[in-house]
């Protein structure tokens, strides 16, 4: 670590600050965990090309207390090669804090980042803020620091949307209010903002009155990781879905597999893709359904695995955990992607079958689904499915419409070939890391 931080000193790179401050981040993330994910995946990738066009980067996220899987201290420095590291930043609080609560611990955030900045006196060229509570950071950091450094926010969603999204009873344990109103104040406060997709873009104009010009910084790609390939017989991946499936090697690769990775929570509608597929298992019996369920996460992992059994499921799904070393596999054995999440700032395990070459199902509430890989307009006139391009998109918490969409892929090779291929061609190389981000830092 000695060696990586005196060069990172000495570069004469300029410097990225990015506070990505909730969930659990580290080099290699461990989707799944709580308020752990895509973002986390987003800054990493993100900071990786800036690191190959010229840049150095530190990322900041809350630490303090003890990594959940590992019990490891979550604190201090963390490089990675030369010139990208992790700074824990310290609130004093010993423990894991949701997401929905950071507003409790910003102060003592900011009051920690500024000491470490202040401390350390390496020039800062830019502030790259992910998500609400980070901005709230970066900003009372920077006011702190004294210092004119140029902020940038990239809120990866939006309260109005979260709103938009749930149910009225969730608003107060989600503080959704509270949190609008933060994203009110940081937006007159930062010096630009960055929109992930158009649903963003369109939720800043008219639910806050933004006006001014965006920048635009889509999740992307890695396609040395995700990209269409046989996947060898000796694969890892082989194995880990016939142990949670009960089924041979063999058999696996006799049936066609239908794909759901996200974390556990209700929004992400896991019960509805279950319930899809039980209404089309029977005459497509030669089928797998692979989803990620936390069997552990009260009360919804629970649920699931008991409606997986009520359903009379057991034998057609494979219930996976963490799955991030898999993941490049799972996608490439998949033949369908399915998701009838209903909240979603993009969409980005949606982009990552459709750059494995696979089509997707999905809710109309995934905007890379419906706005790219589908694209406008919607018509489902007296059809439960609108088809076009890449995807079939269906309305939220239709179950219905989600059968009635998988069976019609499963039914036809011909179709899943040619949508597999579409959602490839629109997702390569127009969501890749180089020519966006290379894009985004001449414009800003």
């Amino acid at each position: 670590m000695q060696e990586h931080h005196q060069n990172f000193f000495e570069s004469t790179r300029k410097h990225v600050f990015m506070v990505t401050n909730h969930g659990v981040h580290e080099w290699e993330v461990v989707p799944g965990l709580t308020d752990t994910g895509g973002q986390n995946v987003f800054v990493n990738q993100f900071a990786e090309e800036l690191v190959a066009q010229g840049y150095k980067v530190t990322i900041a996220n809350r630490g303090g207390y003890s990594h959940p899987v590992t019990g490891a201290p979550h604190n201090g420095l963390v490089y990675n090669g030369d010139f990208q590291r992790i700074i824990y930043l310290e609130d004093g609080l010993q423990k894991f804090v949701r997401k929905e609560d950071m507003g409790d611990q910003v102060e003592q955030l900011a009051a920690f980042l500024t000491e470490f900045l202040e401390k350390e006196s390496l020039p800062v060229d830019m502030i790259i803020s992910h998500y609400w509570d980070a901005a709230v950071v970066a900003e009372m950091s920077r006011k702190a620091y004294g210092h004119a450094i140029p902020h940038i926010w990239v809120p990866h969603s939006l309260g109005a949307l979260k709103k938009r999204n749930v149910s009225p009873e969730r608003w107060e344990d989600l503080r959704v209010d509270e949190r609008i109103q933060a994203e009110r104040d940081i937006l007159t406060q930062v010096d630009r903002v960055a929109s992930t997709s158009p649903i963003i873009s369109q939720a800043l104009k008219e639910a806050y009155g933004y006006q001014k010009a965006l920048l635009w910084l889509p999740p992307c790609v890695s396609t040395a990781r995700y990209h269409p390939r046989c996947v060898p017989q000796e694969a890892p991946v082989w194995q880990a879905l016939s142990a949670v499936s009960g089924l041979t090697h063999e058999e696996i690769g006799e049936r066609k597999i239908i794909t759901e990775i996200s974390r556990t929570d209700s929004t992400k509608r896991k019960d509805v893709l279950l319930k899809a597929y039980a209404r089309i298992v029977e005459k497509f019996h030669k089928t797998l359904l692979v989803v990620s369920i936390e069997e552990e996460k009260e009360p919804l992992g629970p649920e699931l695995m008991k409606l997986i059994d009520t359903l009379g499921l057991r034998g057609h799904v494979a219930v996976l955990g963490s799955v991030w070393d898999l993941l490049p596999d799972i996608y490439a054995l998949t033949d369908i992607y399915c998701t009838p999440s209903v909240v979603e700032g993009f969409g980005m395990s949606v982009q990552e079958a459709a750059a494995t070459a696979v089509p997707v199902v999905a809710s109309r509430q995934v905007p890379f689904a419906t706005q790219y890989l589908h694209g406008e307009p919607l018509v489902f006139d007296e059809h439960a499915v609108s088809m076009r391009g890449g995807a079939m998109i269906v309305q939220p918490d239709d179950v219905g419409g989600f059968a009635e969409a998988l069976a019609l892929l499963l039914s036809d090779g011909a179709l899943r070939d040619m949508m597999g291929n579409k959602a490839f061609e629109t997702t390569v190389p127009r969501f890749t890391w180089p020519k966006v981000v290379e894009d985004f830092m001449e414009e800003v």
